[in-house]
């Protein structure tokens, strides 16, 4: 092991949590590049989720995957041979929930790109569903989802839209640019990319345009996932300096911990290569690294 600033770099995550799970009240996972890549599980991740199960420590699987419902997102992880309870998985798209009880707009009907699980997110928040480009005018705002859909024809109609009502919400669950998606190397472009992209053009014809991302790092997901672990386990106090982020992504897990305070590990199982973490700084700088699991 070795230190390199406030970041400490070691081998194997099981190992250094077995002498530090004392200083934590609950820990959060990302689940793509951390516990599973694509459908392949990563070592470790079984045995460790059931240690926690057994002692009954709480935790949480945080995702940015918000196309696929937590009861499709656990058939997912089981195809991996990871068997996760739909009940220990918050999406990003959860928290549209909260965000539409927040800002009074349960009941208005969204323009939806995409998919958003089956179930809905969408509709389990409350909202009215539009997918037909001809009522698009009528709605209160824009979802953008993931998934197979045409591109071109939801894009071009995003972008007029915001073009005649900027004002109107542009909500993106999932706020990443791309995703790995398979053992080859392959990433997927996500919902965050296709965003920007509508939002670049936007600018371009002087329309300002800033989306509302709920996923990581934005804090939506995390304030949620706190309320959630108090109310699920039963815990009357919860500071961030007591929970930890695990995750492989500088830009969606560390930053996101980071900002509001939680204890952030990186995993060097992802997107994340051991130079770029030695060269983080900031927001993006980890708390500690760990070459693996287990």
């Amino acid at each position: 092991m070795f230190i390199y600033g406030r970041q400490e770099t070691m081998n194997t995550f099981n190992l250094w949590w077995n002498d530090n799970r004392k200083n934590f009240k609950a820990i959060l996972f990302d689940v793509d590049g951390t516990l599973v890549s694509g459908l392949n599980l990563l070592t470790g991740a079984d045995q460790l989720l059931a240690e926690l199960r057994e002692s009954n420590f709480p935790f949480f699987l945080l995702t940015n995957d918000g196309n696929h419902s937590t009861q499709e997102k656990s058939s997912l992880m089981a195809q991996a041979g990871l068997h996760v309870s739909s009940d220990e998985i918050v999406s990003c798209s959860m928290a549209l929930d909260e965000f539409a009880e927040v800002n009074d707009l349960k009941g208005e009907k969204f323009f939806v790109m995409g998919d958003l699980g089956k179930p809905c997110y969408a509709e389990w928040a409350s909202l009215e569903v539009c997918r037909d480009l001809n009522q698009i005018y009528e709605c209160a705002g824009i979802l953008i989802g993931e998934g197979f859909y045409n591109w071109h024809d939801n894009i071009q109609a995003a972008f007029n839209f915001l073009l005649r009502y900027p004002e109107r919400p542009l909500i993106v669950p999932n706020p990443d640019s791309f995703w790995p998606k398979g053992k080859d190397g392959e990433f997927g472009i996500g919902a965050g990319g296709k965003a920007r992209f509508i939002c670049s053009i936007l600018e371009e014809a002087g329309v300002k345009v800033s989306p509302v991302y709920l996923g990581k790092p934005y804090k939506h997901i995390y304030l949620y996932t706190l309320h959630l672990l108090k109310r699920r386990f039963g815990i009357d106090t919860l500071e961030q300096k007591n929970v930890l982020m695990l995750g492989d992504s500088l830009k969606s897990d560390i930053r996101g911990a980071n900002m509001l305070g939680i204890k952030s590990g990186l995993m060097l199982t992802g997107i994340t290569t051991a130079r770029q973490a030695e060269e983080a700084t900031g927001e993006l700088k980890p708390d500690y690294v760990f070459d693996s699991l287990g």
